[in-house]
């Protein structure tokens, strides 16, 4: 399955070889059982790349990051099949 901005997912795996690039704000790494929202999708030569971001609450920024989706297991928990609703 193929992510798309806006899905809700929660990580079951994360291998952190394959983050790409991590905001320097994060309280630390993601983790199994965390849940995220996708921010952002991008594709390049090596693949598909999502930017996730995870609060415990609003406005508290535990963790964003982008990964090679290869490196993630997930479960999608919601999905929106366009854009984030407003």
């Amino acid at each position: 399955m193929t992510l798309s901005k806006g899905d809700i997912v929660k990580l079951i795996d994360v291998d952190q070889a394959k983050v790409v690039l991590s905001d320097w704000l994060n309280s630390r790494e993601a983790a199994p059982g965390d849940i995220a929202e996708v921010e952002e999708i991008s594709m390049g030569e090596a693949g598909c790349i999502a930017r996730l971001l995870c609060e415990s609450h609003a406005g508290s920024l535990e963790w964003r990051a982008s990964y090679f989706e290869a490196g993630l297991t997930y479960e999608v928990l919601r999905s929106y099949p366009n854009d984030v609703p407003s």
